[in-house]
């Protein structure tokens, strides 16, 4: 029996096999024209299943948290961010501040242990530094949103400006400020002019402030490079200058990170980078925490940024 299959008895009978193969060649061949676009187009589609095989394979694998956003969702998450109301944004900030300054005190006081090894000691000094600069920058984000739902003649008369030693300082805040920038592969000067006056300002608010500013301005600048702080006397004011120097820096053209055009608002408080993933104040955001403090913030194209403080009097 062969079951329909003329080479069915070939598999069972040798003499089978021999008159099988010798009729096989008598027989005429297949017309090439009616096989051939059928073997192409088997191949054409094995080959198009491969790859999409050896594609998907991968994506299985990988962590759904790692994979990027597509543009319908990125634009779902940015229209319900300009919908929170800020008092909304406020209780988002003080919620992330919580957790965070609960594992900075926790990590502290391990720190106080003399028997921890060197390199457990680094690394919680790492994670310490890291819950204190996220503290700060959701700190400042929560002032700027409380700015923003006060009239600009009603936040300046509510703090009071005082007597500053800004230069004293800058001089308290730069370790903190060089060990934050050297977690990034960036270095820090400060250069301070000598016998320089008190400034009018809010020195309660004005550590953070700084703080969040040298945040801003070296996000998007390449490993490697220099920030440069300085402060020097400009008529009745105080000029804070802080510039950038190092090779394969951004051009006048490209600017900082938070200032790019590929940078998307989110409300007048934040902005946001689609290709880093960055979030940070706004530049009417930052503009309105100095104006609050009595300074006032210039930008430049490029590398440049400056901050005037007002004297104090006598």
């Amino acid at each position: 029996m062969t079951f329909g299959n003329p080479f069915g008895l070939a598999l069972y009978d040798k003499r089978q096999r021999e008159v099988t193969s010798s009729a096989a060649q008598e027989r005429p061949a297949v017309q090439p024209r009616q096989a051939q676009p059928a073997t192409q187009h088997q191949a054409r589609a094995s080959t198009a299943a491969e790859p999409s095989a050896q594609a998907a394979a991968p994506a299985s694998q990988q962590d759904p948290g790692l994979l990027p956003l597509d543009a319908a969702t990125i634009r779902t998450l940015h229209g319900a961010i300009r919908q929170l109301p800020r008092p909304l944004l406020e209780a988002l900030t003080h919620e992330v501040r919580t957790p965070l300054a609960t594992i900075r005190t926790l990590i502290r006081s391990l720190l106080r242990r003399a028997d921890l090894p060197a390199l457990v000691r680094q690394r919680l000094q790492q994670i310490d530094g890291e819950c204190s600069e996220q503290i700060d920058r959701f700190g400042l984000i929560f002032l700027a949103a409380e700015l923003q739902r006060q009239p600009v003649a009603a936040a300046a008369e509510q703090q009071p400006l005082a007597r500053t030693d800004l230069a004293r300082l800058l001089g308290l805040l730069e370790p903190a400020w060089r060990q934050q920038l050297q977690r990034r592969s960036l270095g820090l000067g400060l250069r301070i002019a000598a016998d320089l006056p008190p400034v009018l300002s809010d020195p309660s608010r004005l550590e953070t402030v700084l703080g969040g500013l040298v945040d801003r301005f070296s996000r998007g600048l390449p490993a490697g490079a220099e920030v440069a702080l300085s402060l020097q006397p400009a008529g009745v004011r105080l000029k804070l200058r802080l510039s950038a120097s190092g090779t394969d820096l951004p051009g006048p053209e490209g600017g900082r990170e938070a200032d790019l055009p590929s940078a998307e608002r989110i409300g007048p408080v934040l902005s946001w980078n689609p290709g880093t993933g960055s979030l940070q104040l706004s530049r009417q955001a930052t503009q309105r925490l100095f104006h609050s403090l009595g300074g006032r913030l210039a930008e430049r194209a490029g590398n440049d940024l400056t901050v005037f403080f007002p004297v104090a009097p006598g």
